[in-house]
């Protein structure tokens, strides 16, 4: 079965049918240009009121020296007619909701000045189609025409004569749902990407065919790269004309490197555009059903790092959770469950403190650990990472929540 294919001239279309079926098809078909022809025995949606209709029942008189064939009537005793009678006939034949009875189907169609995007599902679901079009349509330029003629000027320069540009990328926690339109549409423009761990393959996978991809991963113990070797890549492929992505896990302000790439590169004069991320901070306490800001539990949150350069650990925060009124939420903890157990005990912080590990955040093996303070070391042998903590008395409340992912009791 084929879909319908590009006509390079306007056909001649006869439609059965005048309901609601019918007028969706109508009005996709007059915006082809294609001469179209309507017959029915009434006229059921007020759309066809000022509409040339021959209300009449259908004959093969009627399909004389049409190319195209829709039987939007609902009849499917008519349908395995016109199915049976058109090689004979000479036309390609369509019923609405009979995929049986179907030379072709129809397509959701999207147009963006020069740009026509159209979607098929083979007639399984056309409510589909139209789901994943308005989706395209979302990214595509909201000024079609400006963005299309720099384009078309762009074509016309050396990429070694001009800067590229540099995109400062917050992919979220790892899925693509996670993604914003902002960042989606950066991430498929780019010539260039130097990715982070935690960026999703998923999201990798929506780089352009020819985009050049450069693992620069930090992990505890392990640089590929130094930031300065980063910043120095980014301005080498900036130079060289090309749209770079710099692509973060989370979001690039939450001890995302942000301030030092974007200030060496402006510094630099090339352009830069700064795209925020889903934080996984707020991600996991969702993920896990915890509410960080719940009325009556906590009056904010606070959002720390456990780990510094050279891999040492940081726990100037500790102290704070002393009759803490908020909820701490805390990245790059797992690999020090048990020093940051040790150092509240020392510092007098109640180790009965609701804590939970929220791990593998956006991801099918997302768990969430529940237990306190004093149970930590105990917890992250339960999950792995990455991982968040999160600290407070509005981690008891999770239970109240709904969720969907694994949850584990210390």
């Amino acid at each position: 079965m084929n879909i319908l294919p590009a006509a390079l001239t306007p056909k001649k279309v006869l439609l059965i049918g005048a309901g609601k079926s019918a007028a969706l098809k109508a009005k996709n078909i007059y915006k082809s240009d294609c001469a179209l022809s309507i017959v029915a025995k009434e006229i059921k949606d007020a759309y066809f009121k000022d509409k040339n209709v021959i209300k009449e029942p259908f004959s093969f008189a009627h399909v004389k020296e049409c190319d195209i064939v829709v039987n939007a009537s609902g009849d499917e005793g008519l349908s395995k007619l016109l199915w049976e009678n058109r090689k004979k006939q000479g036309f390609l034949l369509n019923c609405v909701d009979m995929p049986e009875y179907c030379d072709f189907y129809f397509q959701a169609v999207v147009k963006n000045h020069d740009l026509c995007v159209s979607v098929s599902t083979g007639g399984a679901s056309p409510k589909y189609a139209q789901f994943i079009r308005d989706m395209i349509n979302a990214v595509l330029p909201k000024q079609p025409k400006k963005f299309y003629e720099n384009i078309k000027a762009q074509r016309k320069q050396k990429p070694d004569k001009k800067i590229g540009k540099v995109f400062l990328i917050g992919c979220g926690p790892g899925s693509a749902d996670n993604l914003t339109i902002k960042a989606l549409k950066a991430v498929m423009s780019v010539d260039v990407a130097l990715i982070d761990a935690l960026t999703g393959k998923e999201i990798i996978n929506l780089l352009p065919k020819n985009c050049i991809k450069i693992d620069v991963s930090k992990q505890k113990g392990c640089h590929k790269f130094s930031q300065d070797e980063i910043n120095e890549m980014l301005l080498r492929c900036a130079k060289k004309g090309f749209r770079t992505g710099r692509l973060k896990g989370g979001d690039p302000a939450v001890f995302g490197r942000v301030f030092e790439e974007a200030a060496f590169l402006a510094q630099e004069g090339v352009h830069v555009e700064m795209i925020n991320g889903v934080s996984s901070a707020f991600a996991g306490c969702l993920a896990g059903g915890i509410a960080p800001t719940l009325r009556g539990f906590s009056a904010g949150a606070l959002i720390v790092s456990a780990h510094l350069r050279e891999n040492r650990f940081n726990d100037n925060w500790i102290a704070f959770l002393r009759d803490f009124p908020y909820t701490m939420i805390v990245l790059m903890a797992y690999s020090f469950a048990s020093k940051i157990t040790q150092k509240a005990k020392e510092t007098g912080v109640c180790l009965d403190i609701p804590s939970a590990f929220v791990s593998q955040i956006d991801s099918a093996e997302q768990t969430a650990v529940f237990g306190t303070l004093g149970k930590l070391e105990e917890m992250a042998k339960l999950c792995s990472k990455p991982a968040i903590l999160v600290i407070g008395k509005a981690v008891n409340e999770a239970f109240k929540m709904p969720c969907s992912i694994k949850r584990v009791i210390v």
